[in-house]
């Protein structure tokens, strides 16, 4: 009677991928990210803190395996080893195993994440433990398909808007309470100076107002600290952006006091 072959990989192929296969850990790193990234665009500002601890984690745990992918890494010993891989191949590829030594490096990245996702709530971190532990499945049925090519087309790209319709320092009510311009079918400013004005000095201010907003946003603090700081930016870059534009904008005297009013007022 036949005996039956068991499936799965040989021992042997296992543990050359343990070794040496760099860029599956990459992947399902940057996989999680991408995860990563969409749970906080969806959820509410409380979450912020336990997933930016969960961010740092992963990518701090990606520049422990992306730092094995640069030339300088290895010693002149191993770039000797490399030099002669087609006289003797098994001592090189041994050499970069033990020069990456990614399994201690497994050891190091899987404390980073286990902390990480303890501090997030149970319903985050089943969904990212569920994304780490099932990469490899989702990487079976893509990278066939990609062969590595084009990967940065799964990652996201934000987009941060700067209009007024996001802009409410100064006076809420969007683009209607704000400009000019808009008359007229859009084209009202061709027809009069002081609408140029008023669009061109609100848009120096809207423009600030979001720059201010959007490095803010990248700030590892707690939302209470960056409204607070993002106020207190605010206020210097209109002052000053006030100050040098009312001596150009003639026309728009009484917006200028306006904004001033509500300026002292907040």
């Amino acid at each position: 009677m036949r005996e039956e072959k068991k499936g799965g990989a040989r021992p042997e192929i296992i543990a050359f991928f343990r070794d040496h296969d760099l860029g599956f850990r990459i992947r399902r790193l940057r996989f999680m990210a991408r995860r990563l990234t969409e749970a906080m665009d969806n959820h509410d500002p409380e979450l912020q803190d336990a997933l930016g601890v969960m961010r740092k984690a992963i990518y701090t745990a990606l520049s422990i395996y992306q730092e094995c992918e640069a030339s300088d890494y290895f010693s002149e010993i191993m770039v000797r080893s490399a030099e002669a891989t087609a006289i003797d191949p098994a001592r090189a590829v041994l050499e970069l195993s033990a020069a990456r030594d990614l399994k201690e490096k497994d050891s190091i990245v899987e404390e980073l994440l286990a902390q990480a996702l303890w501090e997030l709530p149970k319903g985050e971190r089943r969904h990212m433990l569920l994304t780490y532990l099932g990469f490899p499945f989702y990487d079976i049925a893509t990278l066939p398909m990609l062969q590595g090519e084009g990967l940065d087309e799964y990652d996201p790209i934000k987009v941060d808007r700067i209009s007024p319709e996001d802009c409410h320092a100064l006076r809420s009510g969007g683009a209607a309470a704000m400009l000019k311009g808009i008359e007229f079918n859009s084209f009202g400013a061709f027809f009069s100076r002081v609408y140029r004005e008023n669009d061109y000095l609100w848009g120096r201010l809207h423009g600030a107002e979001r720059l201010i907003d959007i490095i803010l946003s990248t700030a590892p603090l707690k939302q209470d600290e960056k409204q607070a700081l993002a106020a207190r930016y605010r206020k210097r870059a209109f002052a000053a952006i006030l100050a040098e534009e009312e001596p150009r904008l003639p026309h728009v005297a009484d917006l200028f006091g306006e904004l001033k009013s509500t300026m002292d007022s907040h």
